[in-house]
């Protein structure tokens, strides 16, 4: 596919740590209390709407001006085997577990939408960013394994900045784990359906269901099975992950030597 600007990992980075840098500023100018996001309409929207959407637009214009749009959003083609749609289908199904579980009747309409607007800006977002952007640069200067990992670590760290703005360190680094543990489920699901937009509506439809409950106060079992379901797929993840790299992007099988070179 062709680009603009060559793919490097260091534009990547560089885009990536400038999103970064503008939740932080937004979030400050905006005084967010980021464990107190989902529960109004008005802290959605100041903490998440608003602040998403002007990463979003930045994104939007980094990838036109680096002409990236093409490799950011799909694969060269459905390069691993089929049988680990397995993958996103078990994971969409935790997702649908914590929504559909959700007390909607204990919160108002424009809230629960503006949760949604939310949380579609952030899938978007961060995987445009991470699993977008970040592995089109990766892949333009190492291999596939060391770009694996990269969108994984940033991803994990994306998330580091809630501590400034009111999350426990505590909480935050286990947040920081279950990001990069989410970053494999997220690959495999770009790699085996050829699409970006398959883990963007993923990650939306998981923080819609599990910042609906934070906001109602309450997890139902069934909720928390759907969690549990999703955290064991990213467990699942990290195991599998390592079999894509089997492949190549075209979908050919790769020889002894290829898999030795590959990282």
């Amino acid at each position: 596919m062709e680009t603009k600007v060559k793919p490097n990992i260091w534009i990547g980075l560089g885009v990536f740590l400038g999103y970064m840098a503008i939740m932080f500023v937004m979030w400050t100018v905006m005084d967010t209390d980021y464990e107190a996001v989902q529960d109004t309409q008005q802290s959605t929207l100041d903490g998440i709407v608003i602040p998403v959407g002007v990463g979003a637009v930045f994104l939007v214009v980094a990838t036109s001006v680096l002409g990236w749009w093409g490799p950011a959003l799909r694969e060269p083609r459905r390069n691993v085997p089929r049988w680990m749609v397995i993958i996103p289908i078990l994971f969409t199904l935790g997702g649908v577990l914590m929504f559909g579980a959700a007390d909607f009747s204990a919160l108002e309409l424009t809230h629960v939408l503006t949760l949604g607007a939310g949380v579609l800006l952030v899938g978007f977002s961060e995987e445009l960013v991470s699993r977008g952007i970040l592995l089109t640069g990766a892949r333009g200067t190492v291999g596939e394994i060391a770009s694996w990992f990269v969108t994984c670590l940033m991803f994990g760290l994306l998330h580091a900045i809630n501590v400034a703005f009111g999350a426990p360190v505590s909480s935050t680094g286990m947040q920081i784990l279950a990001a990069f543990l989410a970053g494999s489920t997220f690959y495999i699901s770009r790699r085996v359906t050829g699409a970006l937009v398959v883990p963007m509506l993923m990650h939306a439809l998981w923080d819609w269901g599990s910042l609906t409950n934070k906001a109602v106060g309450e997890t139902p079992s069934i909720a928390g099975l759907g969690s549990l379901l999703g955290q064991a797929v990213m467990y699942l993840s990290l195991i599998l992950v390592f079999f894509t790299f089997r492949y190549n992007l075209d979908g050919t099988k790769k020889s002894k030597k290829d898999e030795a070179v590959s990282a």
